[in-house]
């Protein structure tokens, strides 16, 4: 079982994890379980925050072995194979740290990762490397061994799965090992374990409910050539490109080119039933029509102009057809006989609209309840009678209720998760200082305002006046919502207009601008909290303050007359304007959006 400690990297090299990242990291450790994605997040946050400050270059940062070490041992045991994916590309860096270490740890985790990749001959190469190097690393051979087993060196096997016993005597993976070599039992056979003896027990019996995921993490490692070969001439792509990650291709549709992706890489795709593939070519034109029918009989949606631009095969065989219309895109999915889906169909998705929440980022990891509930009474006449509980991670959370709605201020001493706040925070154009800002913050209040009966319109209104008595916290840096960051200043003199009892929009909605090729787009974020659709413009030759105007007026519009555009309609504000109006997958939003045609001088 690999939960060896992890080697320093050699001398003289610039250190990236330093003694408190190492302790962070091994409390997401477990005996024969862990925090995966969470150890994995830390170690890209880590990457992220040392390059921002100078500590070390990204280039550095690869070639750490400690990193490495690290990096593999989350990604490998996540047991996906995207994250396989992911350490063998993160590795190789490291490796002349790992030769100078003689670290058999990194050369087991790094031909584990080959493996699932179905890269087995240079899996078995580091293999054989690690073993070589350290022959005490007991792990380094449970690899070897199976991988010699595949190719053909059955004594080899053996006596590698007998090294590894003389190091962990009766260690359950190396005696199961040993038995299957005898019993001449494939690599992916050999795969389909767990470490804990009980946990492997219930898998063999069929009594795991993750055995589909297993099933699917190992179908990666060993290719059935003949299958692929068969699958790949009922595609009869004109391009094919494997393995990075997936395996995306051309193939010829009705006079024209089209792009297909699987997502898995050659080797899952070789365990594809070749029947379903011909199946798939051959019905390909009839989901076309059944997507175009769909898109608009069911999703209200124009059809005229859509392109079929490409399909993909999820794991699973979820099918994804993409219609493109200018800078459009619509997705289609099907379920893996053929069927329309009935659920989850992103043409139909709708925002919900009703909770709002925003992060008021900290300079220090703490906050006065009692102040916040003195400045809310001052401020807005808003009473506050409860007390703020502590949590077991030094956080507290203040909940109370306001004309029948939820609301409720957590701290959470730590930065916002990920890096979003730094990284959204440059979507603010008006405050350039606004991601080195973010980066200070060390902590944050989240905010959060559920209505019960309310108007969503009061909820909204509430939801800003409690960040505006949040920010008057000591240190207050600034606030996150509507992915970016305002300045605390800027925040809390937008939200006058309530005193008239408008609705103070511009902390609400951000009116978000970019230029490409095109021309200038704009774009809201906001609107979806009111139960809206964003809205989008692309490619206009406005000026930045006009299309900022025109975004503000139209969001205005929506809200204040409760407006819902449809797909398909046009809408003017002058006698004679006609602008078109679709709903179709956002261009800078994820989901649907909805893109409205900007008034352009004659």
């Amino acid at each position: 079982m690999d939960t060896e400690k992890q080697r320093s990297s050699p001398e003289g090299t610039v250190p990236v994890l330093t003694a408190e990242d190492v302790a962070a990291l091994e409390e997401l450790c477990g005996d024969v379980s862990g925090y995966f994605y969470k150890m994995l997040e830390y170690l890209d946050q880590r990457v992220r925050d040392g390059v921002r400050r100078g500590e070390f270059t990204e280039e550095q940062a690869r070639a750490d072995l400690d990193l490495a070490l690290w990096y593999a041992y989350a990604c490998n045991n996540i047991d996906d194979y995207d994250y396989y994916y992911k350490a063998a590309q993160w590795m190789p860096a490291s490796e002349p740290a790992a030769k100078a270490a003689k670290s058999g740890i990194w050369y087991y985790r790094y031909a584990c990762a080959l493996m699932y990749c179905g890269r087995l001959e240079e899996a078995r190469q580091y293999a054989e490397t690690g073993v070589a190097l350290d022959p005490d690393y007991p792990w380094g051979w449970l690899e070897t061994g199976k991988l010699r087993a595949h190719f053909g060196d059955r004594a080899g096997a053996l006596e590698a799965a007998d090294r590894g016993l003389a190091l962990v005597p009766g260690d359950y993976e190396f005696t199961t090992l040993r038995r299957e070599i005898l019993e001449g039992r494939s690599l992916e056979e050999m795969e389909f374990h767990w470490i804990d003896p009980d946990c492997d027990r219930a898998l063999q019996v069929g009594e795991d409910e993750n055995e589909a995921e297993k099933r699917l993490s190992i179908a990666g490692i060993c290719c059935d050539q003949e299958n692929l070969a068969a699958i790949k001439e009922a595609l009869s792509p004109t391009e094919w490109e494997a393995d990075a990650p997936y395996c995306t291709f051309q193939l010829p549709y009705q006079g024209g080119s089209l792009t297909g992706r699987f997502f898995l890489n050659e080797a899952a795709l070789s365990k594809v039933p070749l029947p379903w593939v011909r199946e798939l070519v051959r019905r390909l034109p009839e989901l076309d029509r059944r997507g175009r029918t769909f898109l608009a009989a069911q999703a209200g949606l124009g059809t005229e102009g859509l392109v079929f631009q490409w399909f993909a095969v999820q794991p699973d065989r979820v099918l994804r057809l993409c219609y493109g219309r200018d800078q459009e895109q619509l997705l289609v999915l099907f379920d893996p006989d053929f069927s329309l889906r009935k659920e989850n169909q992103p043409a139909l998705e709708t925002p919900g609209g009703g909770a709002f929440l925003a992060f008021v980022l900290l300079e220090a990891p703490a906050w006065d309840p009692d102040q916040f509930r003195r400045d809310l009474r001052d401020l807005y006449g808003i009473p506050c009678l409860t007390e703020a509980e502590e949590d077991a991670d030094g956080g507290s959370t203040l909940a109370f209720e306001v004309d029948g709605m939820l609301a409720a201020v957590s701290l959470y001493p730590f930065p916002v998760p990920r890096g979003e706040a730094e990284e959204n925070a440059a979507h603010n154009y008006l405050w350039p200082e606004a991601p080195e800002t973010a980066a200070r913050h060390r902590g944050h209040l989240l905010v959060t305002v559920l209505p019960r009966e309310q108007e969503i319109r009061q909820a909204a209104m509430l939801q800003v006046k409690l960040v505006c008595a949040a920010c008057r916290q000591r240190g207050t840096l600034g606030v996150y919502a509507n992915s970016t960051v305002y300045q605390p200043e800027f925040y809390c003199s937008a939200a006058q207009p309530m005193e008239d009892g408008d609705l103070p929009l511009l902390d609400l909605v951000w009116f978000g601008l970019y230029r490409r090729e095109g021309g200038l787009c704009g774009y809201t974020d906001g609107l979806r909290s009111f139960g809206k659709d964003e809205m989008e413009m692309l490619d206009t030759q406005a000026s930045p303050g006009d299309l900022h105007s025109f975004l503000l007026d139209l969001a205005s519009y929506v809200l204040e007359e409760d407006v819902t555009f449809h797909d398909g309609e046009t809408i003017g504000f002058t006698e004679g304007q006609y602008l078109p109006v679709s709903r179709s997958a956002g261009v800078w939003h994820s989901g649907m959006t909805l893109k409205i045609g900007y008034p352009e001088e004659p």
